[in-house]
């Protein structure tokens, strides 16, 4: 089972985005430690700024910057 996961955002609107990323992270298989956001950032950061502000679930341990890549978040779940 991969310990990562990674879904893709670009060109949503910030409402729907939220709500698929908080609907993925709700199905993210036991075991999941990390899920890559990718949001992009070339034409704006509404849904960078969203993601990184607005999640909230019990399953989500940090939210944080992608280490070298302004275009995605990484979200790290709870054990």
């Amino acid at each position: 089972m991969s310990k990562e996961l990674t879904i893709d955002i670009h060109g949503l609107f910030v409402e729907d985005a939220l709500e698929r990323v908080q609907s993925f992270i709700d199905r993210a298989p036991l075991g999941t430690e990390k899920i890559v956001v990718v949001h992009g950032y070339n034409r704006g950061t509404a849904l960078r700024d969203a993601i990184r502000a607005r999640l909230r679930s019990p399953r989500i341990r940090m939210v944080e910057p992608a280490f070298f890549n302004d275009g995605e978040t990484y979200v790290w779940l709870k054990k």
